[in-house]
């Protein structure tokens, strides 16, 4: 590319993305690193399942539908990473295997499909999905690089770019598959897209920006901000043209984008190309609409959950930065928004994504990763402006925010080396025997530390089935989320009897001694959690980079905790496991 050849420095700041991004990418496999991981790829493979057992058009349409939501694009890019993953294992004569996947059993997180299909074929799809990953975030470092440069000048783009490299956040979202980095890329892409159409009036740019756009909603609905920008940009170039009547309005190429991106959004969705729209409609409006009043995390104000998102994704220092580099940049567009259309459209977009998360009821970092490198670009093209008039105080307050950043990602990306569940599966695969059994209490196989060979039994759904529970298994596991129970007014996790039961076990009673621990134990081994509503108490998470969280966020160090027991006494068939 030509700004790798003329910009020297692009190549390093590329580079410190990639090993960042591309840092212990492996941790967690073959367990995955958050449920959407894991159902993604199972979206992918279980229509490859389905052909291989019955190669017909209605064995593919089943398998799409089978998605444990119809989700839209990840699902053909997933398909086209482990392509690779089942031609092997065709050649390899496990096609069985791929097949044996075409139904898997919801239970404890799909856990029979994951334990009886082939360690390989986990690793290396999850390992291919991780990389691709990284390639999206990479990219999107550059699209920040390349905005900044046509907003302002190479030097903001330097700074942008940096910047989004040093936001924990944006890289522990690309630690984990998902829509979410794809989505965000692409919402770059046409935001520049859109900012070259605005300039050079180039009707290829506008249409491009429009299916790039659709792509990026087509991956993640909640990229319905793209619309906004297309529009504004449209705005401003009929503004720029300087022509009058309704041609300049151009509406046939309004037309042609709005169908475009239509078109493209419906296509990414694999149950529109099968048939079935209804599923779309119900993704869009049963889901998506329905999901800002669906709590996933305690109640607490809104702004509650934009600083919590905002500090533990960016640090402290790097926080206020952002806030600062937004409100100076806004009050420097103030006289002439037309002046600068590349900060309009990012604007446009920022606040766009601030708006529709405002009316939800909870949300997490990977909802926020749109806006990251958004302010990343502002806060350079802010620092740039700043060291052009005062460069005696703006260098040592850049040196400042970018050491206590560096500080701040490193510390946490470095967290990805030393991860507790991958030391206690790493334990279990030691110390344990194997015939050994391991009892868990979670409901998902992904918020466990479990050896791929060993034979586990939980206690969710046992009691429906119909099955018995072994009752005394070699081993015992708690984590962090079953801790909760012992903390008083958890949103979700509480009951007396279960906080009891975690109790006894944690004070070794029942015949079970603590022999492994992994991770930062809590105090007294009840988590302490941000109090919900209590501002103050989120500062600690933009100091300590990897922090508590909720729902279906990646679980990082704290959320990590595991603690194995082991009967070392009589066995006391009186204990009934209350879950």
């Amino acid at each position: 590319m030509a700004d790798l050849r003329t910009d020297r420095f692009l190549r390093y700041i590329l580079l410190l993305a990639v090993v960042l991004t591309g840092f212990f990418f492996w941790h967690r496999i073959p367990n995955f690193a958050t449920r959407d991981e894991f159902s993604r790829i199972l979206d992918a493979l279980v229509p490859y399942g389905s052909v291989i057992e019955d190669p017909s058009w209605e064995s593919l349409r089943s398998g799409v539908v089978w998605g444990r939501t119809p989700f839209g694009a990840t699902t053909f890019l997933y398909g086209f990473l482990l392509l690779p993953v089942v031609v092997i294992a065709l050649f390899a004569g496990q096609g069985d295997a791929i097949a044996a996947l075409a139904s898997p059993a919801w239970e404890f997180g799909f856990y029979e499909a994951w334990h009886t299909t082939p360690k390989w074929i986990w690793t290396l799809s999850i390992a291919l999905v991780r990389l691709a990953n990284v390639v999206f975030a990479v990219g999107s470092v550059y699209l920040t690089y390349r905005i900044g440069v046509e907003l302002a000048a190479r030097p903001a783009g330097r700074l942008a770019s940096l910047f989004l490299t040093l936001s924990f956040g944006f890289l522990t979202i690309a630690h984990e598959g998902g829509e979410d980095m794809p989505a965000t890329f692409l919402v770059l892409l046409s935001i520049l897209l859109l900012g070259r159409y605005v300039r050079q009036g180039d009707t290829q740019q506008f249409l491009a920006a429009s299916v790039t756009g659709g792509l990026a909603i087509g991956f993640k609905l909640t990229a319905a901000p793209v619309i906004v920008v297309i529009a504004v940009a449209h705005l401003l170039r009929v503004h720029r043209s300087g022509r009058s009547g309704v041609a300049r309005l151009q509406p046939r190429l309004v037309l042609a984008g709005a169908l475009l991106g239509l078109l493209f959004i419906l296509v990414s969705f694999p149950t529109a190309v099968v048939g079935r729209l209804d599923l779309v409609v119900e993704r869009i409006v049963g889901g998506s609409l329905s999901r800002a009043s669906h709590p996933t995390g305690p109640d607490a104000p809104i702004l509650w959950w934009f600083l919590r998102g905002y500090l533990s994704a960016l640090g402290l220092p790097l926080f206020v930065g952002s806030v600062t580099g937004v409100a100076a940049s806004l009050w420097h567009l103030r006289d002439k928004p037309a002046s600068a259309p590349a900060a309009v459209l990012v604007f446009t977009a920022l606040f766009g994504y601030l708006l529709l998360f405002s009316g939800w009821h909870d949300f997490r970092v990977h909802h926020l990763l749109p806006t990251i490198p958004l302010a990343a670009i502002l806060l350079g093209w802010t620092v740039t402006r700043f060291w052009d008039r005062r460069p005696s105080l703006a260098g040592p307050l850049l040196a400042v925010l970018l050491i206590t950043s560096g500080l701040y990602a490193g510390v946490g990306v470095a967290g990805y080396a030393d991860v507790p569940r991958d030391n206690a599966v790493s334990w279990l695969e030691t110390e344990a025997d194997e015939d050994a059994v391991l009892e868990v209490y979670r409901r998902h196989l992904q918020d466990t530390a479990v050896p791929h060979s060993m034979t586990v039994q939980h206690a969710y759904g046992a009691s429906d089935s119909g099955d018995t529970l072994d009752p005394c298994p070699t081993y015992i596991q708690l984590g962090y989320r079953d801790l909760l129970y012992l903390a008083e007014d958890t949103y979700y996790r509480n009951g007396i009897v279960r906080a009891s039961y975690v109790r006894s076990l944690v004070s070794e009673e029942y015949g079970y001694e603590i022999v492994a621990e992994f991770g930062p134990r809590p105090p007294n081994f009840v988590p302490d959690r941000p109090t919900p509503g209590a501002y103050h108490e989120l500062l600690r998470l933009g100091v300590i980079p990897q922090t508590d969280q909720y729902a279906d966020e990646q679980e990082l160090r704290p959320n990590q905790y595991t603690l194995i027991l082991e009967q070392t006494g009589e066995c006391d068939e009186s204990r009934e496991q209350p879950f």
